[in-house]
């Protein structure tokens, strides 16, 4: 989908091996020439394609592979891992991310009224979507404006909304009008992710949360589910055992000390849910660091 050309000129004007924050709004640059996995990351609600090269993604029980054929569409926060398995200097690993930019999806659809048709949303939130030439173009395009940043200020946005007209024309346009839609269960659901976020310490009573995104317990599990692919206890867990990660290799935590900090009363359920989610115990993560 995207030319060797491209790649190479894209190339000449970005950092190697670093992410880079683009000064296009929202605009996220990964580039690589070694593997690498990545754990601990929180997805905002983003378009996510692989420029070159391949990419694995864990998300709860669900593992996908993407490479320039496909994109990743993220309608709410998720927490997830993932692998690089090959990068050389020669053959580079190259993602691009763009965070969704909400008050621009509002913009479009007022001004295109033929698109606010709401139909039912689609079964999948999160997922792996073929990648069409026009949205290829638009993306190649947006990502040559870093040739000549002058240009960045005018001519980013424009691009930027071109993007989005073609994502609302698109199989995934249901999903962007329910994420503008304060009455979709996107939306509603959404707000719980960012609750889960800033509480993940703490005691979660699902009803409680059922209540705050006003739906039944039985339809917020659903779509919770549906979005994320986690159980709304499941998601709580993965943002505990990633902070705890953090804590034990790059603020030299113990293993008892993480465990408490991210809300665990017992330290052998912190230890086992830790091995089951990295495959290695804190003990072992301590040594490493």
């Amino acid at each position: 989908m995207f030319s060797k050309l491209f790649v190479q000129r894209l190339l000449n004007v970005i950092p190697h091996n670093k992410t880079y924050f683009s000064p296009i709004n929202g605009l996220i640059i990964r580039h690589s020439h070694q593997p690498f996995c990545y754990e601990g990351l929180i997805q905002e609600p983003s378009i996510c394609i692989v420029l070159n090269g391949e990419r694995y993604i864990q998300l709860g029980d669900q593992a996908y592979q993407f490479d320039h054929q496909h994109y990743m569409f993220c309608p709410v926060n998720v927490p997830m891992r993932g692998e690089i398995k090959v990068a050389t200097p020669q053959n580079p690993f190259l993602v691009v991310s763009m965070k969704i930019d909400i008050s621009m999806i509002q913009k479009i659809l007022l001004e295109q009224t033929a698109l606010l048709t709401f139909k039912s949303e689609k079964r999948e939130g999160f997922g792996r979507w073929k990648l069409d030439e026009n949205l290829a173009q638009a993306f190649e395009r947006l990502l040559l404006l870093h040739e000549n940043l002058n240009d960045v200020p005018f001519l980013a946005p424009l691009i930027q909304q071109e993007i989005y007209y073609r994502l609302l024309t698109g199989e995934q346009g249901e999903k962007l009008r329910q994420m503008v839609s304060v009455d979709s269960n996107t939306y509603k659901i959404s707000q719980a992710t960012d609750y889960l976020r800033q509480h993940f310490c703490e005691p979660i009573m699902i009803d409680t949360l059922a209540t705050f995104c006003g739906m039944s317990i039985s339809g917020f599990h659903q779509h919770f589910k549906k979005l994320t692919t986690m159980s709304p206890l499941q998601y709580q867990k993965s943002l505990r055992l990633m902070e705890a990660k953090r804590l034990i290799s790059q603020e030299h935590y113990s293993a008892s000390q993480a465990a408490f900090r991210v809300g665990y009363e017992s330290a052998s359920q912190f230890s086992r849910e830790y091995k089951r989610m990295f495959g290695c115990c804190p003990k072992d993560e301590i040594k490493r660091s």
